[in-house]
């Protein structure tokens, strides 16, 4: 496949969000998968300032007993993780993430400038059967909620498994964000009444394991339950534009790195934080070094008639 920033830029232009297949290589695409069970399976070995960042359906489930009465118990949750916070300090393969060539090119893309910054990543593992939304699977932007200077932020959500309809991935309203930011951020859209949209307004791309969807803070979307046989992993991590700041007291592991600046301070900043994914030893370098930490192919989009142009977040 070959990536196309032109493509890729203008699908997420018109539509608010855009699929790109094939992200992940195979191996990488394994050892994720492979980490983020060795998470969710194994929770009493964690560590306590690890442990502290896990947070299970069952507890969601009975923050929230409204969504779920006589559909779901806590106790039919089980040990079913709902977000692992940080998802970065749980392992190399998590952390190189902040630096995979094929993200940022598509980061790059879409910000149209290499000064785009990190903010968060979390794991959401969705559990068979008993994985839920967000929200109760209703529309909403997450600008109003999003502590930062500007919506101008991209979702990025890899997808460790198949996600569409039939496991409850993510829905938009095409074009929703075609709205000024004093619109986006205002608190009447973190819950929107879908009965509000017609059916045919509402998107539910095709995702493949592998892939990765991105979109704005400023689109309409939901999240809905996984109640399928099987397991809807996702890495789903969020960037700030340039000039974006932060504006709480929380800071999230590593928020504010520049993997693509062309500013020698951030690039050595990446430099110091991740030695061992960059070539070159102290020469400046915003790329990483794709031989030593992924060994990937560097063709992530596909050419002319064949790209997939898709047509028809605090865990709680």
């Amino acid at each position: 496949m070959k990536f196309r920033p032109d493509d890729c830029r203008r699908a997420y232009q018109d539509d608010g969000f855009v699929v790109v297949p094939e992200l992940l290589e195979p191996t990488l695409l394994a050892r994720l998968r492979e980490g983020m069970d060795g998470v969710t399976g194994k929770l009493g070995d964690l560590k306590p300032h690890l442990r502290e960042k896990i947070f299970l359906e069952r507890d969601h489930v009975r923050n929230n007993p409204r969504w779920y009465a006589g559909t779901l118990t806590p106790e039919q949750c089980g040990a079913s993780v709902r977000q692992i916070a940080d998802l970065a300090l749980f392992g190399p393969a998590f952390a190189e993430i902040l630096c995979h060539p094929p993200l940022l090119d598509v980061l790059q893309a879409l910000f149209e400038s290499p000064e785009f910054s990190f903010s968060l990543l979390v794991g959401r593992p969705k559990a068979a059967r008993v994985g839920n939304g967000v929200r109760d699977g209703k529309f909403h932007r997450d600008s109003p909620t999003d502590p930062v200077t500007s919506p101008n932020t991209i979702i990025a959500i890899l997808c460790l498994d198949d996600m569409g309809a039939a496991n409850g991935g993510t829905a938009f309203i095409r074009g929703s964000h075609k709205v000024p930011d004093e619109e986006a951020v205002r608190p009447c859209w973190n819950e929107v009444d879908p009965g509000q949209f017609r059916p045919e307004e509402r998107v539910v791309p095709v995702c493949p394991a592998g892939s990765g969807l991105f979109f704005s803070s400023k689109t309409l979307h939901a999240a809905g339950h996984n109640r399928s046989d099987a397991p809807r992993r996702t890495l789903l991590s969020e960037w700030a534009g340039p000039g974006v700041l932060p504006t709480s007291a929380e800071r999230h592991a590593y928020q504010g790195l520049k993997p693509r600046s062309q500013d020698p301070a951030c690039q050595k900043q990446m430099r110091l934080t991740f030695p061992q994914f960059f070539a070159g030893g102290d020469q400046p370098s915003p790329r990483p070094n794709p031989h030593k930490a992924f060994r990937v192919k560097r063709h992530y989009f596909p050419g002319p008639g064949t790209m997939r142009r898709v047509l028809p977040r605090a865990p709680g």
